[in-house]
C-alpha cells in the first residue's frame, strides 16, 4: 500500500498552508491513505502514481490508465449519473451547461404593469429589429463540451497544429480564414444572446479567427454609431490605433460575436501583413471543443451612471465592463 500523506504527498501539506478557494477533492483509504487537491485530474493522478510505485516495489507490471480521466473515474460521464444529476435543485442556474436529458423550463414571468392595465399602454413593437436573430435560435444547437476526450485524428491534427505554429505569422494569417471557418461558429450564448464558439479543440497560441470588416477613421466612429443607433441596429467596431478604427458592423465575419469576459481564453493582437494593419484573434490558452471563446474588452472606467453590467459569470468577473 502507499504511505500516508504526511510523508510522501506533498500536495496535501500544500492546500493546509493555502487558502482554500473552490471546491476541493479527496481520496482516502481506511488504510490512511489520503489525497486532497483542488483538481480532479491532480488527484487522480496523484493515486496512480502511488499505485504503480506499490506495484513497482512489489516488482509487479504495471497497469496501464490509458484514456482514465477524473470525470471518469467519478462516473460524472455515465448517463445514468448525468440523468440524475441534471434533476439536482439549483441545475438551472449552470449556464454554461448543455443539458440532455432534463432541460430546465425558463420561468418568464411578464413585468408589473405600471398603470395597472395593459391597456392603457401605448402599443409598441414587441421585440427590437435584430437581423442576426436567427443566430441565437435555440435549434441551433453547439458542439457538444468534450474537456477530457479526443480520439486519434483529433490528436494527430492537433500534433499537425504545433508544427504549423512554426511557420512565420504571415503565412499563417494567410490559412486563417479557411481554418477559421472549420474552428469556430455563432451560437445562442449565455452570456449575450449568441456568442463564438470553438467546434475543434484549439491549442494556446494559435490563431482563431481575424476581426475583419471596413476600415475608418476614427473620427467618423461617433456618427456611425447615431446611424446604427437611429435604424436600431447592433454596432460592431474595434480600434486598431488612435486613427483607424474596423466597422464590423455590416462588413463583418463571425468575430464580431465573440463576447466580452473577465476571465477571457482569448486575447486580441494587431499584426502588420504586407503593409496593412490586423486585428486577430489569439487563443491565450487551450480551447476545448463546445467552449465559447471571449476576450477583455478591456473598456475605461467610467462613472456610475454609465456602467455596462458584465454577464460573463466567471469567478473573477468585475460586475461592469467599464
Amino acid at each position: 500500500p502507499a504511505s500516508p500523506p504526511d510523508q510522501e504527498n506533498g500536495s496535501d501539506l500544500d492546500l493546509e498552508s493555502k487558502p482554500k478557494k473552490g471546491i476541493i477533492f479527496e481520496i482516502c483509504s481506511e488504510e490512511g491513505f489520503h489525497i486532497r487537491c483542488e483538481s480532479i485530474e491532480e488527484a487522480w493522478k496523484l493515486l496512480t502514481d502511488k499505485v504503480q510505485e506499490a506495484r513497482s516495489n512489489a516488482r509487479l507490471k504495471e497497469l496501464s490508465f490509458e484514456g482514465v480521466n477524473g470525470l471518469r473515474m467519478l462516473g460524472i460521464v455515465h448517463e445514468a449519473v448525468i440523468f440524475l444529476l441534471e434533476q439536482l435543485y439549483g441545475s438551472r442556474h449552470c449556464h454554461n451547461y448543455r443539458f440532455r436529458f432534463h432541460k430546465p423550463d425558463d420561468p418568464d414571468e411578464p413585468s408589473i404593469n405600471p398603470h395597472g392595465s395593459a391597456r392603457a399602454e401605448i402599443n409598441h413593437r414587441r421585440c427590437v429589429f435584430d437581423m442576426f436573430s436567427f443566430l441565437a435560435s435555440k435549434h441551433r444547437q453547439p458542439p457538444e463540451y468534450r474537456p477530457h476526450e479526443e480520439d486519434g485524428d483529433e490528436g494527430q491534427l492537433r500534433t499537425a497544429r504545433r508544427v504549423s505554429m512554426e511557420v512565420p505569422l504571415t503565412v499563417r494569417f494567410k490559412q486563417l480564414k479557411v481554418t477559421s471557418k472549420e474552428s469556430v461558429g455563432v451560437y445562442r450564448s449565455p452570456i449575450h444572446g449568441r456568442g463564438l464558439f470553438c467546434k475543434k479543440t484549439i491549442e494556446a497560441g494559435e490563431m482563431v479567427i481575424e476581426y475583419s470588416g471596413n476600415v475608418i477613421r476614427s473620427v467618423l466612429t461617433d456618427k456611425r454609431e447615431k446611424y446604427y443607433d437611429g435604424k436600431g441596429i447592433g454596432c460592431y467596431m474595434f480600434r486598431i490605433d488612435d486613427y483607424e478604427v474596423v466597422d464590423a458592423t455590416v462588413h463583418g465575419n463571425a468575430a464580431r460575436f465573440i463576447n466580452h469576459s473577465c476571465e477571457p481564453n482569448c486575447y486580441s493582437r494587431v499584426i502588420t501583413v504586407d503593409g496593412k494593419k490586423h486585428i486577430v484573434i489569439f487563443a491565450s490558452r487551450r480551447i476545448y471543443q463546445g467552449e465559447e471563446l471571449t476576450y477583455d474588452y478591456k473598456f475605461p472606467i467610467e462613472e456610475a451612471s454609465s456602467k455596462l453590467p458584465c454577464n460573463c459569470n466567471s469567478k473573477k468577473c468585475r460586475k461592469f465592463l467599464n
